[in-house]
């Protein structure tokens, strides 16, 4: 019986295509960290070893970069760019599916969905974080962060003090920066790197870049290339930046610096080829073949113009006995179909979706038993793999967010912009999951222990609803005032009537 869930390449894609997309994850460069054993004057020095660093970055870490964020974008490699079926009268339907898509925005809207919170003792540096956190719009860029984390295992900023005097953070691309650390025990940052093509209508400099060697003093401005082995030249002199260190912070999302669905890409391929191998079976199933059994007296010509005319006539052979008695052969016609093992494929697929959702601990929001109205006290019991793993990544978010405000806080103490004595390290940070909840459910627990709630805070509960509760206690206190004033005329009504029915009374 044939059957789907078995796709078919051609001869050398299985080669060329899987096994290069696996060695790009798996090649010992591919996400390794860059450490350099000296000073940082030592390394800036040494341009060879800078230049190898980045020959490095380009040729073994971004091919991954570039492989995940691919994934990311349902353009996903082993299906997409395969060479196609062996046969070529065949369809040859390509079914990417947006897994990886799935995994990282479920895992960043359930870590940073609701924006981190920032608190501080002392009012003065409560002040200047509210400030800078409002300048830098800082809950998008923790986002951004979050997502390059969850693609790619790793983030970078960048803090910067602007023409216009403003403590500025920039998000940097992954695929264009990296760090190279000491060998200490603390792995202090010697140096960062951030290169960028060079903006040229220049055909000799297409594959040029600028590289910029960020140090803890200055920033050095250089050019590179492919074509030169990306040897350094001075392009700007360096110039200074006063934030006493490297002022490019990198985030980690695990200490393994693998993104969140970079395990399970195996997985989401055979999911690919599964759903393609069902699609192409199913649109070929048509092509059905005629086979015709007996002997007849048809040519092949005659056969094909039957069939364009949806008409088969058999004239089956004739044969005479030895007594002269004429018997008419049998012929027989019937199409011949490919047979799909329905059951057998869809379980197939089932097993591998459960596999990945399983892997990256996300929940397959199609799944029976997501469905209905759940509490979030149930979710979280669910959901218990996916919050282990964030506790992992607040942890080390948080570590990335101190040595983001210490360095706004030293460059913000050298202009004056905050008192000497202020300490950001005392900031504290508090991280809040994302999740579904029943408010009616929790309301009622609430009211049920004993707890009273005003109907401002009341009103702020359902925002769906009322869009300020301001302003719908302003409109009930009016409506309360406006039906006091129709309650007292009706009762001034009443008394006059009851007044006139008396005087007729009494004249009575």
């Amino acid at each position: 019986m044939l059957k789907a869930n078995e796709f078919e390449h051609g001869v050398d894609d299985e080669t060329i295509t899987y096994n290069n997309g696996k060695s790009i994850l798996h090649d010992e460069w591919a996400n390794r960290q860059f450490k350099y054993h000296g000073t940082t004057e030592e390394l800036l020095n040494d341009k060879e070893m800078i230049s190898a660093f980045i020959e490095t970055h380009y040729n073994k870490q971004v091919p991954r970069l570039k492989l995940l964020h691919n994934y990311y974008r349902a353009f996903n490699t082993n299906v997409m760019q395969t060479n196609r079926r062996r046969e070529t009268h065949l369809s040859d339907h390509r079914a990417a599916h947006d897994f990886a898509g799935y995994i990282s925005n479920f895992i960043n809207g359930y870590f940073l969905g609701k924006p981190i919170t920032y608190s501080h003792v002392e009012q003065k540096s409560q002040d200047f974080v509210d400030e800078f956190n409002k300048l830098n719009d800082i809950d998008t860029l923790n986002r951004e962060i979050g997502l390059d984390l969850s693609q790619y295992g790793r983030a970078y900023e960048y803090v910067y003090r602007n023409k216009k005097d403003q403590i500025r953070v920039y998000h940097c691309d992954v695929t264009e920066t990296f760090i190279i650390y000491n060998n200490e025990a603390e792995q202090d940052s010697l140096l960062a790197v951030r290169y960028y093509p060079l903006m040229t209508n220049k055909e000799s400099e297409r594959n040029t870049f600028i590289a910029e060697l960020i140090s803890d003093k200055n920033n050095h401005k250089h050019k590179t290339s492919i074509e030169e082995g990306f040897n350094l030249t001075e392009y700007e002199p360096p110039k200074p930046h006063f934030f006493n260190k490297v002022p490019i912070t990198e985030f980690s999302n695990n200490i393994y610096r693998m993104g969140d669905y970079e395990k399970v890409i195996t997985q989401i391929d055979l999911y690919d080829e599964a759903q393609s191998d069902t699609a192409n079976y199913m649109t070929d199933l048509n092509d059905a073949l005629l086979y015709i059994s007996g002997n007849t007296e048809m040519t092949t010509k005659e056969a094909a113009d039957q069939k364009k005319a949806n008409i088969l006539h058999l004239v089956p052979a004739e044969y005479e006995d030895t007594e002269g008695k004429v018997t008419e052969g049998r012929v027989d016609a019937k199409y011949l179909y490919k047979q799909y093992d329905v059951q057998g494929s869809e379980a197939y697929k089932s097993r591998i979706r459960t596999d990945i959702h399983t892997f990256t601990n996300t929940p397959d929001l199609t799944d029976e038993k997501f469905a209905g109205a759940q509490s979030g006290e149930s979710m979280k019991y669910k959901l218990t793999g996916l919050e282990l793993n964030a506790v992992n990544k607040e942890g080390l978010f948080k570590k990335a967010l101190r040595r983001r405000y210490r360095l706004a806080q030293h460059i913000a103490q050298v202009n004056s912009e905050l008192d000497k004595a202020a300490d950001l390290r005392s900031l504290d940070f508090t991280f809040t999951r994302n999740l579904p909840k029943s408010l009616l459910e929790e309301l009622k627990a609430y009211l049920d222990a004993g707890g009273e709630i005003s109907q401002n805070t009341l009103m702020k509960l359902f925002p769906s609803i009322i869009a300020s509760a301001e302003d719908e206690q302003k409109k009930v206190a009016d409506e309360e005032k406006e039906q006091i004033k129709r309650s007292n005329k009706q009762a001034y009504d009443d008394d006059i009537f009851n007044d006139k029915v008396d005087d007729t009374d009494g004249k009575e």
